[in-house]
């Protein structure tokens, strides 16, 4: 017989403790955005691929021009994005150069970023990369911030659509 054992019972899961929404999008970070395509279309395409070119964001602290490939399916209300890095400083780096690919981040949209720095620090995250991107024809402005802790290697990225 097996028994299953949870640990909720002790530990309420990390998104209830913070008091964040239910997450909208998962992130995988692969080597080869086209190979990616093809083995995950099928079960969560179509996609739509975007290759905006490098932009600036924040990494650790710094001022840095990063660019990434990505492309954008769904699985019922969750956004599957995948990501391809091509240069300058970004945790999807630090992923890949660490020789993982897969499942990198949970994103939850919330109203203003700022205001969970300070219970995120709390839970043990820090923020490690951000952004904004500003308001477009096809677009609202979009601010983004990604979050570690040190004993997870799962990060969180909050986005906030002005």
């Amino acid at each position: 017989m097996v028994e299953l054992v949870s640990s909720a019972d002790s530990h309420p899961p990390p998104a209830a403790a913070l008091g964040l929404p239910p997450f909208d999008q998962i992130c995988l970070v692969v080597r080869d955005l086209r190979a990616a395509l093809a083995l995950y279309e099928p079960l969560f395409g179509p996609f739509t691929v975007l290759a905006n070119g490098a932009f600036p964001s924040v990494y650790r602290g710094e001022p840095v021009t990063t660019e990434l490939k990505v492309a954008f399916g769904r699985s019922g209300s969750i956004e599957i994005e995948l990501v391809e890095w091509i240069s300058g400083p970004t945790p999807h780096r630090d992923f890949v150069a660490s020789g993982r690919e897969g499942v990198q981040h949970l994103r939850y949209v919330v109203d203003r970023i700022d205001a969970w720095n300070e219970r995120l620090a709390t839970h043990g995250y820090a923020p490690v990369w951000s952004g904004a991107y500003p308001a477009s024809e096809a677009a609202p402005p979009i601010a983004w911030c990604y979050f570690e802790r040190a004993t997870d290697p799962l990060m969180i990225e909050l986005v906030e659509f002005g």
